[in-house]
């Protein structure tokens, strides 16, 4: 899942406001609480299948404000893990940023399958290491103007809900037909 961001004040068409929408990666919710977190690592080293996350709601103001101008750079959208971008960040104190959160039980492990939407901002492609995550069950895709997807997606055989609405598909692996066929919700 990708989160949308709006700016407050955009006015006109549909249209007009989709061209102002920031999409933000690194976001998701945990699948038992809804609860959004931050996405530090998609997968652990040495844990495939734990994420490393964070309730930025837990943070003090300051802290917070400096997390998510961390988040929201393009420095850390254009990170493919944000842990990478976080280790090179401080707040506005000049605190380190990922040895902080880490020291003070700011991170929590969790499973990846408990985390409901792994964010992805995508520029008209999936990379194929997307198959590697075996156990995800919920992908959404949406407004990440996608044309092609990678055969690896078929490898997600406990997926149970893929969103590909607002893409421009032009074609799709036929292997994900089977997983379709399996009762799987396609959106």
């Amino acid at each position: 899942m990708v989160q949308q961001m709006m700016p407050m004040d955009v006015q006109g068409t549909a249209e007009t406001v989709a061209a102002n929408r920031r999409q933000i990666k690194h976001i998701g919710k945990l699948k038992d609480s809804n609860a959004n977190v931050a996405i530090i690592f998609r997968t652990v080293p040495g844990e495939p299948e734990n994420a490393l996350v964070i309730g930025p709601k837990f943070l003090d103001n300051n802290y917070h404000d400096s997390f998510m101008k961390a988040l929201e750079s393009n420095e850390g959208q254009n990170a493919f893990e944000l842990g990478t971008h976080l280790a090179k960040s401080r707040f506005s104190d000049g605190v380190e940023m990922l040895p902080f959160l880490h020291q003070n039980n700011f991170t929590c492990v969790i499973k990846e399958n408990h985390i409901i939407a792994v964010s992805f901002s995508l520029r008209n492609s999936l990379p194929s290491s997307i198959g590697a995550l075996l156990k995800l069950e919920l992908l959404d895709l949406s407004y990440n103007n996608l044309t092609t997807l990678p055969d690896s997606i078929s490898n997600l055989s406990r997926l149970k809900t893929l969103d590909l609405s607002w893409n421009n598909l032009k074609n799709v692996p036929e292997k994900i037909f089977k997983l379709y066929k399996k009762g799987r919700e396609f959106l």
